[in-house]
């Protein structure tokens, strides 16, 4: 059995000013590329052949393969633009293949396009066509002699917007221990950690008014013995990581991103409480949550082995010798900080919680730290700020999302390499004229983003591969910072 996963086809071009790929194979969900999902499937039992097209090169290569093949030679033909939503489904489809008598379409056509059960004629007779117009035709004809099977697989067709932007929600790979569901319209996000739930749920009913309209209204609170939910709008809007991923911004469209999210750091509510009290909520939000962090990574088997790894290859040292550089470095730039207020703090607004639509400028948090009160809600001002820092200038959703290589160099050191250079750099030159513009000193937040990347340590230990790249990337804040004094 062959299965070939068509590519060739370009994606619309409003497609692509959304999420930025030239192909749909390319597009990056949960940490692995739509043609690794399919080929992964496709390969589960042997016997099978898997293979993509992606240009004239490799189809007129496919044309010769299937020309030099055996007449009775039967072949599933999917187009990259048609992604099944039931990948159990699919893998069971292709398991069935073998035993059908005859071509067979799957899910009815869309358009110039299906997914298809094809003799070798068939198939030879569908590559050499390039004209939308002349492949609806064929599938037309087919339609009439073919057996036709249901759309159990739940095949969209990702050349409809709102298809794609509904596929494309909830893109960015979502913790292990939450979980997410939707229906009719509704997102539900469901915890065994009860308080988080109450906490991420009242947020948006006890945060000022003025914070409202850049957060996404929470309804509808559960709650169990075990675990708590509660639900939210479903918005057909890519967050803005799966976009900075795909290198979808233009710096237009991430000047917008940008004034949208310095519009929610001056409407967040302040309380000017001196420097002293401002200094201390500092020390305990980020220095202090950073030691209890790396305290409790560091009695992990995972810890230990980082910690061994980073002492052989790491640039400065173990997780102790970069605990104490950082420190340092956090401790002076707390001394620096001349914030004298609170802020009602989101407490993650990284890309990947930030839903973003670039032609109308929806711009809408989700999943906050949390508060059940107003009074709990209160945060250093500057913490808001380091977490998006800890994307754009860090890097962290390229490493979140599995688009980074941890190399060794001649010396037998490591070093960390983000696809395609992670965020751009006029994207970065952007956000710290932006800070410079709103009187943020950009050595301080970079400081407190440090503090970040060695907090998240022991909240990744399930993907284990992103624990060096998380040091790595603390190590580069330290040279950065050191360099800079």
């Amino acid at each position: 059995m062959l299965i070939l996963y068509d590519d060739t086809s370009p994606a619309p071009v409003a497609i692509r000013q959304i999420i930025g790929v030239e192909r749909f194979a390319d597009l990056l969900r949960q940490r692995r590329r739509l043609a690794e999902i399919i080929e992964q499937i496709a390969l589960m039992d042997e016997g099978r052949r898997f293979v993509r097209m992606s240009d004239a090169a490799s189809r007129a290569a496919g044309i010769d393969m299937l020309e030099r093949s055996s007449p009775d030679d039967r072949i599933f033909r999917l187009p990259s633009s048609l992604v099944p939503g039931k990948l159990d489904i699919f893998a069971r489809t292709l398991q069935k293949l073998p035993y059908a008598l005859d071509r067979t379409i799957f899910g009815g056509r869309f358009d110039d396009e299906a997914a298809a059960l094809l003799s070798r004629e068939d198939a030879l007779s569908l590559l050499r066509i390039t004209d939308p117009g002349e492949r609806r035709s064929f599938f037309s004809g087919l339609s009439a002699h073919a057996m036709h099977v249901g759309n159990d697989m739940g095949l969209i067709d990702l050349r409809n917007v709102d298809a794609f932007l509904g596929y494309m929600t909830g893109a960015t790979e979502t913790r292990h221990f939450n979980q997410m569901a939707q229906a009719s319209g509704v997102m539900r996000k469901t915890s065994a950690d009860i308080a988080k739930m109450r906490g991420e749920y009242r947020y948006f009913h006890v945060v000022p008014e003025p914070m409202k309209r850049f957060l996404l209204p929470t309804f509808d609170y559960a709650e169990t013995a075990d675990s708590a939910s509660y639900a939210m709008e479903k918005l057909s809007v890519p967050d803005a990581a799966i976009q900075m991923v795909h290198h979808a911004f233009d710096e237009a469209s991430f000047g917008t991103l940008l004034e949208a999210f310095f519009a929610f750091v001056a409407a967040r509510g302040h309380n000017t409480v001196g420097r002293s009290v401002a200094r201390e909520a500092a020390r305990t939000e980020i220095l202090d949550k950073m030691h209890a962090r790396l305290d409790m990574f560091a009695a992990t088997e995972q810890g230990l082995r980082v910690d061994a790894l980073m002492t052989a290859g790491g640039p400065h040292g173990g997780l102790t010798a970069m605990r104490h550089r950082a420190t340092a470095l956090i401790e002076a730039a707390i001394a620096d900080d001349t914030s004298d207020t609170l802020a009602i703090g989101h407490g993650d607004p990284c890309l990947s919680n930030i839903l973003f639509h670039r032609d109308i400028g929806l711009f809408r948090l989700i999943d906050p730290r949390g508060a059940q009160t107003l009074d709990a809600a209160w945060m250093h001002p500057l913490y808001d700020l380091a977490k998006f820092s800890h994307s754009i200038l860090g890097g962290y959703d390229f490493i979140n999302n599995g688009l980074f290589e941890c190399q060794l160099d001649t010396g037998l050191g490591l070093s960390l390499k983000l696809e395609r250079g992670g965020p751009p750099e006029w994207a970065q030159a952007a956000f710290l004229h932006a800070l410079a513009q709103s009187g943020t000193s950009a050595r301080v937040v970079r400081a407190y983003e440090l503090s970040l990347f060695l907090s998240m340590l022991p909240l990744h230990r399930d993907n284990p591969r992103k624990l060096p790249a998380f040091c790595l990337t603390a190590c580069a804040i330290i040279d950065e910072l050191e360099h800079s004094a």
